[in-house]
């Protein structure tokens, strides 16, 4: 494979080549320094993402330990909650037992009293 030799070619065709580079020049140049100019824009973008990601992380790490223990407090006091119901219900269902039990003794005793004043009878003479 060899090299084209400009020499071999025409007059008109080296004067066609060679403005051909000087155009191709010409847009070379600025597209290579709007590519540069946006590999340093994405530069500075990832840099800024690096930075945020770092400070999120360090900023984030105590918060979510905050709201880790908040959780977890939460649900012992939850826990202490259910059991606090569960006894008053308890309490409840022993108290109601109990209410009927003394609901039944009162009208027992009021039931007797009545019957024993019902049987002396108060006779005037």
């Amino acid at each position: 494979m060899s090299l084209i030799n400009f020499s071999d070619l025409d007059v008109q065709t080296q004067q066609e080549l060679a403005h051909l580079f000087q155009i191709s020049w010409i847009v070379l140049i600025p597209v290579g320094v709007l590519l540069s100019l946006v590999l340093y824009q994405l530069f500075l973008l990832l840099y800024g993402l690096v930075e945020f990601l770092t400070v999120s992380r360090y900023e984030l790490t105590p918060i979510l330990k905050d709201v880790r223990r908040t959780a977890e407090h939460v649900e012992i006091l939850t826990n202490k909650a259910v059991s606090g119901v569960r006894g008053a219900q308890d309490g409840f269902a022993a108290t109601g037992l109990a209410v009927t039990a003394v609901k039944y003794r009162i009208e027992a005793l009021f039931r007797g009293l009545r019957n024993s004043f019902s049987r002396t009878s108060f006779s005037r003479k």
